[in-house]
């Protein structure tokens, strides 16, 4: 989430032309989906799977077709911008996860590597599945609920891992904020901070470090809160470094700093804030 202005920029403004490209590319849609339903049509007679009707939104991947019947679904997607395919399939059961065909693959290795343009791979996965996974088109679950079983596993270490790290937090003074969109901080042990007046009254020339809107890229139904300094009090800072993150609901951004200076003041973590508020202050350098 956390990838920078930069990245979440580019992401919001690819959200925004979605639809349009979609438009440009219809011709091309149409054809991703008709070869995959060529692709996957003897697997539907042979184990009587239908495509579903799936309605979808502006942000999903319109390239996609998905099969199933009682027992299982499988969903064909085209990625990369047309150059690979991607399956997932499960059991058709509501709220079952999908598992990439390429955990299969790693368990039964095709004979011939599915590889080539994107047409290639459809048909090259579909044959692998007719070949090599007979027992699962017939609705046999091993190998799902084994792939279950490995991802509790995992989200079981995840967990733990987590917990190792809260401890060690806590036992280093930090302290734990759970923000208004699920997601918790840590804002690091600090000594009690002087206000922001009394710290501007000490340095009069100290330069501002505000947060505007331009910098939030899309807004949010919270306000924002700071999740991490990336420097501390006393530090020099150097202008355009990152300083912090910033996020809502919605988005996360990098602050890069306006000025050269010492921070003698900021904003602590998991504070919300209004827009245009100054979040640090940077005390000049001597000349």
């Amino acid at each position: 989430m956390k990838q920078g202005a930069l990245a979440n920029n580019l992401y919001l403004r690819l959200s925004i032309d979605m639809q349009d490209y979609y438009e440009l590319y219809a011709d091309e849609l149409r054809y991703f989906k008709d070869e995959a339903r060529k692709a996957f049509a003897t697997i539907c007679s042979s184990f009587g799977l239908q495509e579903e009707h799936v309605i979808l939104t502006d942000t999903d991947n319109l390239f996609q077709v998905t099969f199933s019947n009682r027992k299982i679904r499988i969903l064909v997607e085209g990625i990369n911008w047309g150059m690979n395919t991607n399956i997932h399939f499960g059991i058709n059961k509501r709220d079952a996860n999908l598992y990439s065909i390429l955990q299969l693959t790693r368990e039964r290795k095709p004979e011939i590597p599915v590889s080539g343009n994107q047409i290639d791979q459809l048909f090259g996965y579909s044959h692998y599945l007719m070949t090599q996974a007979t027992d699962i088109l017939q609705g046999d679950t091993t190998f799902f609920n084994r792939q279950e079983a490995l991802l509790k596993q995992e989200k079981e270490r995840a967990r733990k891992a987590i917990q190792a790290e809260s401890d060690i937090k806590l036992s280093k003074g930090y302290l734990r904020i759970d923000t208004p969109f699920g997601e918790s901080i840590w804002r690091k042990p600090r000594p009690l901070l002087a206000t922001y007046y009394s710290i501007k009254d000490k340095f009069p020339h100290s330069y501002e470090v505000v947060f505007n809107e331009k910098d939030l890229l899309s807004g949010g139904t919270y306000e924002p809160i700071i999740t991490n300094w990336k420097i501390e009090l006393g530090e020099m800072v150097i202008k355009d470094q990152v300083i912090c993150e910033i996020s809502t609901d919605k988005v996360s951004v990098e602050i890069v700093s306006p000025h050269t200076g010492r921070l003698v003041w900021l904003l602590e973590e998991g504070i919300a804030f209004k827009l245009s508020t100054c979040i640090a202050l940077l005390d000049p350098p001597l000349i």
